[in-house]
């Protein structure tokens, strides 16, 4: 079972299962260094992809660029409760990945759906 605060995170934080899947390459490995090329390989996708994850884990205060040119990435929540929330959600998806992908993946295409939705012509009666 998912909690209502893991739920609400998910929801409102997580936008694609790379992404979750990418912060938890950080979570697993606190005190390592990675760089774009790392996540790329440890999740399968190209490195401009890793790049625009590790971009967006830097916004949202998940993960510090560390080095002299910002090549290399360390998690790093900007606080403890987010650090908590994560370590919860890292849990959660170890026991129930199913459920949280359906999660991100049901949000994913209602979203995509009512976009969709707003570019329908509707017939006039």
């Amino acid at each position: 079972m998912i909690s209502d605060d893991v739920r609400r995170f998910v929801l409102t934080s997580i936008p694609s299962v790379p992404y979750l899947e990418a912060m938890l390459v950080f979570h697993r490995s606190p005190a390592v260094d990675l760089s774009a090329a790392d996540v790329a390989r440890a999740l399968y996708i190209d490195e401009d992809r890793a790049r625009a994850l590790l971009e967006s884990l830097v916004s949202a205060g998940i993960v510090d660029g560390s080095g002299n040119d910002g090549s290399r990435f360390r998690y790093g929540p900007r606080d403890e409760p987010l650090k908590e929330l994560i370590d919860r959600l890292a849990r959660t998806y170890d026991d129930e990945m199913i459920a949280v992908t359906h999660l991100i993946h049901d949000e994913v295409g209602k979203s995509a759906h009512r976009f969709a939705d707003a570019f329908k012509l509707r017939k006039e009666r």
